[in-house]
């Protein structure tokens, strides 16, 4: 038997006890539809504006209690140790829940990977906060969201936004987020992966310094027509048609000067007839724009075909 409570699936076995319950999580990808990286923050970081996009593309987790925490994963290559965002996720939650009044079991948590890693599509933030939900619901949820924002804070960027999920312009560090509604109908995705990891800190290594004069937070690219089109927003509505026209991501030249591969799948993207292509976040990953599903699946093929991890996938609202 199966019961539905919002994105989360209960399943039950047949004696549909609570002890032999299993939660299932979907954790959605996230593109960026233009980033811009702006001054270096006293903390080390920068300051970006980037509006988020979940897609369809997701890994799953399965939750089922367990007399001690414990975490598999489809992925072999992955490390299921402390240092993978699911057990940190865990452990965070369990020290935040310790000495309140909520059910405090301790489960195995299983991950069905599909997100691939390094790319750029924010997987491992999305596990932990699929691990977040999950959690604060089975322990009769003891956190609203805001407090579970907080917590996801503290293991990365993303997670705050993973939470959520949806489309959001984001600022900050990834922690600013401003939820947005699209003007016209969704669009759709050919997403690839060109086969190589990209480091989030080493991309983000790559950007020049500023001059201090510069360092002004919207002065490092106040020409640029994306951050203008970010300006011209009202209402928290996006023209998905304008936005293709302005698209631009400051980490993108920075990856493929290192790895050209990444510009080759956006030519390739472009030549398959996509309206619009970018890398998302720090990359390697690489999506096109369609307006037709057709189109999207049969360009999502041709790069299958030459040798490349390839979705067809569509906005998640």
């Amino acid at each position: 038997m199966k019961q539905k409570r919002g994105g989360q699936e209960m399943q039950a076995d047949s004696a549909t006890t609570t002890a032999s319950a299993v939660l299932t999580e979907k954790a959605y990808a996230k593109i960026n539809l233009g980033l811009k990286v702006l001054a270096k923050r006293a903390d080390g970081f920068h300051e970006i504006c980037s509006i988020f996009q979940n897609v369809s593309l997701a890994d799953t987790l399965q939750f089922r209690p367990a007399p001690i925490f414990g975490m598999s994963c489809s992925d072999a290559s992955l490390s299921t140790g402390s240092d993978n965002l699911v057990t940190r996720a865990a452990a965070l939650f369990a020290k935040a829940v310790a000495g309140r009044d909520a059910m405090a079991s301790t489960y195995h948590i299983h991950l069905e990977k599909r997100i691939p890693v390094g790319a750029g599509l924010g997987g491992g933030s999305a596990d932990a906060a699929a691990v977040l939900r999950g959690l604060n619901h089975l322990a009769g949820e003891p956190f609203d969201h805001v407090y579970l924002q907080g917590m996801g804070a503290e293991l990365g960027s993303d997670i705050p936004f993973a939470l959520v999920g949806g489309t959001s312009l984001v600022r900050g560090r990834g922690e600013i987020l401003e939820p947005l509604q699209w003007a016209r109908p969704p669009c759709y995705y050919a997403l690839v992966y060109p086969g190589l990891e990209v480091s989030t800190a080493w991309a983000y290594g790559q950007v020049p310094p500023q001059a201090p004069e510069t360092q002004a937070l919207g002065r490092l690219t106040e020409a640029s027509p994306y951050l203008r089109f970010i300006d011209s927003l009202r209402g928290g509505r996006v023209d998905g048609k304008r936005l293709q026209m302005v698209l631009e991501n400051d980490l993108q030249p920075l990856v493929e000067r290192v790895n050209p591969i990444v510009a080759v799948v956006g030519s390739q993207l472009m030549a398959a007839g996509a309206v619009a292509s970018s890398m998302s976040g720090s990359g390697s990953a690489v999506y096109g724009i369609f307006d037709d599903r057709t189109a999207a699946e049969s360009a999502a093929e041709k790069l299958r075909v030459a040798g490349f991890r390839s979705f067809c996938c569509t906005p998640v609202k």
